[in-house]
């Protein structure tokens, strides 16, 4: 864990759901002596509060209903979630699951391991996000590099050209027009489907 993560902790905007009580009230009391920008909001709301970067939630069997309003409501990315649950039973698990919580937190909460909590929830997130990044990334570069081959075969059915000379004609043209390849792939693909 880096210690820039450990500052960055400081500037986060953090929802409390939980309902008005003293561990809702110590929670975010805590959260606010990390350096945190912490509400305590209760009853669940229908969507998190917009800029929202860690929401802790309370995994109430009273507000099922709520809770998965609120999660079909999150935003693309989601926040950071912590579950918070006072027992474990496999309906509160299922709850914790599809919450998408990277982190639980039990009750009665105490100070300690709630900054390591957080601390590890967040890297976790971020990570995802770097691999959904990543992942999003080569997608494209595999649907790019599939179009240049179909963009390729059909050149070279087309005017009786060798497969480098296909590539050659493609990177010419883009060049040419000043677009990625790619497009001028799928120009020529789409070209050839309206001849059909």
């Amino acid at each position: 864990m880096s210690v820039a993560l450990l500052k960055d902790l400081r500037d986060l905007d953090v929802a409390v759901i939980h309902p008005f009580d003293a561990d809702g009230e110590r929670l975010v009391e805590h959260l606010r002596r990390i350096g945190c920008m912490a509400n305590l909001l209760w009853p669940v709301p229908p969507s998190v509060p917009q800029g929202c970067d860690i929401v802790f939630l309370s995994m109430e069997d009273e507000a099922r209903e709520e809770i998965g309003q609120l999660l079909r409501s999150m935003p693309n990315p989601p926040p950071t979630i912590l579950a918070i649950v006072s027992y474990e039973n496999p309906s509160m698990l299922q709850m914790v699951l599809e919450s998408g919580a990277l982190s639980v937190i039990e009750r009665p909460i105490k100070p300690f391991g709630l900054l390591t909590n957080l601390a590890i929830a967040r890297n976790l997130w971020l990570q995802r996000q770097r691999l959904l990044k990543e992942a999003r990334k080569y997608k494209r570069k595999v649907l790019g590099d599939q179009k240049i081959a179909r963009a390729k075969a059909i050149l070279m059915a087309a005017n009786n050209l060798n497969e480098r000379d296909a590539y050659a004609k493609l990177r010419q043209e883009a060049m040419a027009q000043r677009l990625p390849i790619d497009e001028i792939a799928n120009a020529v693909i789409n070209s050839e489907t309206l001849l059909r």
